[in-house]
């Protein structure tokens, strides 16, 4: 039986934020999002959860003394992108996790992702051969502009959806994608479909939002 490990990468430093602290350590409702976040993955269906961090936010986190659950390890793998981060810590798992286990990477800052939906989205995904991610259709209108800021075609917006996470691959696709890719992927989707591969898109939630400014905790 193959196992699912999640990885959460939370070195970033929320520049866009504009808070004087890492935003996945900001406490809402009581709480830092990254606590929710993380705790949204303590289901039967998870084997371990891997916090990535660099040393700062390592450092923060123990200052905070931060509760996390028992299926959950904070591994000092941060790197300077999101893509190094996954990377670095797929190559730690590397020594216990088999070539058929999956892999989940959720972001650390979106912490309203229901755990109904997350067990749907699993099963949906388990039963495919590549891999999937979470996402949502577009229903507004859709421009394509140029550099100059003008308005070049309108898309078919039928065909266009935001990609969320979590996204969740087969372990030694994903380790071999990122370690191939030319440059640095705007998500691990992005670094698949590089190896030609065509992942499935499951409908997730328009609730399922990342924190990335203030103006976000409201919601």
């Amino acid at each position: 039986m193959s196992n699912i490990y999640v990885i959460i990468p939370s070195s970033g430093e929320g520049s866009r934020f504009g808070s004087s602290g890492p935003k996945q350590l900001h406490i809402l409702n009581d709480e830092p999002i990254l606590i929710k976040t993380h705790n949204i993955f303590n289901i039967p269906e998870i084997t371990a959860i891997f916090i990535s961090v660099n040393q700062t936010i390592k450092k923060n986190i123990t200052d905070l003394k931060l509760r996390f659950n028992s299926k959950s390890e904070i591994l000092e793998t941060g790197g300077n992108s999101r893509s190094e981060t996954v990377l670095k810590t797929l190559i730690h798992v590397s020594s216990f996790a088999k070539p058929d286990d999956w892999i989940i990477v959720h972001d650390a800052v979106r912490p309203f992702l229901d755990q109904d939906t997350l067990k749907k989205f699993i099963k949906t995904i388990e039963a495919t051969e590549f891999g999937g991610i979470m996402g949502f259709p577009v229903v507004e209108t859709v421009k394509l502009v140029d550099n100059n800021l003008r308005v070049s075609e309108t898309i078919d917006r039928t065909k266009v959806w935001l990609a969320q996470t979590p996204q969740m691959f087969p372990f030694h696709l994903l380790k071999k994608a990122l370690q191939e890719f030319k440059g640095i992927p705007t998500d691990e989707c992005q670094a698949i479909e590089a190896l030609g591969y065509k992942p499935t898109i499951f409908m997730g939630d328009a609730k399922n939002i990342k924190i990335t400014y203030q103006k976000d905790l409201s919601i």
